[in-house]
C-alpha cells in the first residue's frame, strides 16, 4: 500500500506473481521492466531460510544503525529471490528491457531497487561484512547470517538479451529545479551528489554556513538559490527517547540550528530561506515530504519557545516543525529520485 516503505505480505504475493510471470515467458516474448525507487522494500521475495519478518528485522537495524542504500542493498540482495538479478535469472524472455527511475546517487544499476534485472557484483561475503559492521553483538536473528554463510552462486542468465535506459535521476530533478529558478530571476548554483553524502546534520550546517556566506553585505548582490540533490542519513536516537521525524526534517532543523547562533536580525531572517524535501513526498515514517524555515517560521519557533537542540537530539524534527507549520506536505508523488535541498538568500532591502 502506498505510504508503507516497507515489506508486507501482499508485496510478497505480487513479486511471486512477478516471477512466475517471467518464468512463463517465451523465446518470442518482449518482457519490459520498470525499476523504481522503493522497490527493494516492496519487491520482496525472501529466499528459502528467511521469512518476511527476518527482512523487515535486518531492514529496520541496518537503517536505524545509520547504513547507507548500497551497504542496505547489498544485504537485501542476499537474502532475495528477485533482487540482485533474481528477476533477470527468472525470465525465459526472448529480451529484457529496463526503464529505471534511479533513487540511488550516481545511478548504479545494481543498487536501484536492489537490482532485479541486473547482474550482481558483490558476494554474500559482502552482506556479511555489513552485518560485522553494524551488528557485531550479533542481535540480528541468526538465520540471517545463517543463510548468507550457506548461499550458493547464482546460475547464469546468459540466455536472456537485455538493454537497460536510466529515463529519471537526481540529476533530472536538480536541472529541472535550477531551470525554474533561472525562469524565476535567481542566480543560481546547482549540483547532484554522486555518492553517499554522509550524515543529514552535518549537511544542514554546512547549508546553513553557505547562507551566512551569502547574506554578507555586498551591493552587487542579486537574489540568489542554491539547489543541490542527494540522499544523507540519520542515525537514529534509543528507541526510549525517539520521536518522529525524517532525513530532511533533520537536515532542516541542523540548519536552523545553525543558523539561530549567529543572532540574526529580523530583515536578515527576511532575506533566507531553506528548504529540504524527498521527491517521493514521503520523509521518513511520516506524511511529510520535508520542512522549510523562513522568517515565519522562525518567529512562531521564538513565539512557542521550542528547544531546536532537543528535537534534533531525539529525532522529533516532525514534531518541531508541525508546531511551527514548518512541514513541506505534498502526499506521495508516484516517484523517487531522491531529495532537493533548496537554499534562498535575497538582497537586502533598499
Amino acid at each position: 500500500p502506498a505510504g508503507v516503505n516497507e515489506p508486507t505480505e501482499e508485496g510478497v504475493k505480487g513479486t511471486r506473481a512477478i516471477l512466475k510471470l517471467v518464468e512463463n515467458a517465451t523465446e518470442e516474448d518482449l518482457c519490459i521492466a520498470l525499476i523504481s525507487g522503493g522497490g527493494s522494500a516492496l519487491l520482496p521475495a525472501p529466499i528459502d531460510g528467511i521469512t518476511l519478518a527476518d527482512k523487515l528485522a535486518v531492514t529496520r537495524f541496518l537503517s536505524g544503525a545509520g547504513a547507507n542504500i548500497a551497504e542496505l542493498n547489498t544485504v537485501r540482495k542476499h537474502l532475495s529471490l528477485v533482487k540482485g538479478g533474481g528477476l533477470l535469472r527468472a525470465c525465459r524472455a526472448g529480451e529484457l528491457i529496463t526503464l529505471v527511475l534511479s533513487d540511488v546517487l550516481g545511478d548504479p544499476l545494481d543498487l536501484i531497487a536492489s537490482g532485479p534485472t541486473q547482474p550482481d557484483p558483490s558476494s554474500p561475503s559482502d552482506a556479511l561484512a555489513v552485518l560485522d559492521q553494524y551488528d557485531p553483538q550479533r542481535k540480528l536473528p541468526g538465520s540471517i547470517r545463517s543463510v548468507l554463510e550457506n548461499t550458493a552462486p547464482p546460475p547464469s542468465h546468459e540466455y536472456v538479451k537485455t538493454a537497460t535506459l536510466v529515463i529519471g535521476n537526481n540529476q533530472v530533478a536538480v536541472n529541472a529545479s535550477a531551470s525554474r529558478a533561472v525562469e524565476l530571476g535567481f542566480a543560481v548554483q546547482s549540483e547532484s551528489a554522486t555518492q553517499c553524502e554522509g550524515d543529514a546534520e552535518t549537511l544542514g550546517r554546512e547549508l546553513a554556513d553557505e547562507v551566512m556566506q551569502r547574506l554578507q553585505p555586498d551591493p552587487t548582490l542579486t537574489k540568489t538559490c542554491v539547489i543541490s540533490g542527494g540522499e544523507p542519513t540519520v542515525k537514529l536516537a534509543d528507541s526510549k527517547i525517539r520521536g518522529k521525524g525524517g532525513r530532511n526534517q533533520q537536515l532542516v532543523l541542523a540548519a536552523y540550528l545553525q543558523l539561530s547562533q549567529h543572532n540574526l536580525s529580523a530583515a536578515d531572517w527576511q532575506r533566507v530561506l531553506i528548504l529540504s524535501g524527498g521527491t517521493d513526498g514521503e520523509d521518513g515514517p511520516t506524511d511529510a515530504a520535508g520542512a522549510l524555515i523562513d522568517a515565519d517560521v522562525h518567529n512562531r519557533i521564538v513565539e512557542q519557545k521550542l528547544d531546536g537542540a532537543d528535537f534534533l537530539r531525539r529525532n522529533d524534527a516532525y514534531a518541531f516543525f508541525k508546531a511551527v507549520d514548518g512541514l513541506i506536505t505534498t502526499g506521495p508523488t508516484g516517484t523517487n529520485v531522491c531529495d532537493i535541498r533548496v537554499a534562498i538568500v535575497l538582497p537586502p532591502a533598499s
